[in-house]
């Protein structure tokens, strides 16, 4: 009995050290393991500000890309085609890419306008098939909405600006466009460069029915 008492004895210190021993190292697994997450966590963290960084500076360089190229494009148009963003634009989008512009001046309220107008429409199917050319109305009207109900009388799908915008810019917002009465047409070449003008119904109608002699036909003779 003795004997056994002095054994447990003996064996208590050893059990006491294995146990704080085996806490010690549970401890320790427990505080690694934190510091793994902690370090995961640190990563995961850095790994995002570098997503983040990449995803700016890209941004940024696609932002950068597209003004350059809204820049390039601006510098691509001609001058009558920027001086008409400058301008608002009803009924249809002018065709920015033309060689030759014509402005007819014409109004609802005007008999010659209207008598003008049948062989205006008649003339610009042909334009637009060619591309080359844009034919813009100017309207004398009162109103966008009557200016507006005049061309739709006419089926027209010509781009149109009002005369009183033009007139607040003193007549040259935009280029070529002379000081007009109506009926009026005139004709420029893309850079704004006047190439010839008539006023009143007749000569109106008489160069809309010629216009390829002003504008196609011109560049083949030279």
């Amino acid at each position: 009995m003795l004997l056994l008492a002095m054994f447990v004895l003996s064996i208590s210190p050893l059990a006491a050290e294995e146990s704080a021993a085996a806490d010690t190292e549970v401890t320790t697994d427990a505080e690694d393991s934190d510091a793994r997450k902690s370090k995961k966590k640190k990563k995961k963290k850095k790994s995002k500000k570098k997503k983040k960084s990449k995803k700016t500076e890209s941004a940024a360089d696609e932002q950068a890309a597209d003004t350059e190229d809204e820049a390039d494009a601006a510098e691509e148009l001609s001058k009558v085609a920027q001086a008409l963003g400058n301008f608002k634009v009803l009924n249809a989008k002018a065709n920015l890419k033309a060689d030759y512009y014509l402005y007819l001046y014409s109004a609802s309220w005007c008999r010659h306008c209207k008598e003008s107008m049948p062989v205006a429409m008649a003339e610009y199917k042909k334009m637009r098939s060619g591309k080359k050319v844009e034919m813009l109305i100017i309207s004398g009207d009162k109103s966008e909405d009557e200016a507006l109900k005049y061309l739709k009388d006419f089926k027209s799908k010509n781009p149109c600006i009002m005369f009183d915008a033009v007139k607040a810019t003193n007549f040259t917002g935009l280029p070529g466009c002379g000081i007009p009465t109506f009926p009026a047409l005139f004709i420029v070449s893309k850079d704004g460069s006047s190439i010839t003008h008539a006023m009143g119904g007749a000569a109106v109608r008489d160069m809309l029915s010629n216009w390829k002699k002003h504008t196609t036909d011109r560049d083949k003779g030279k």
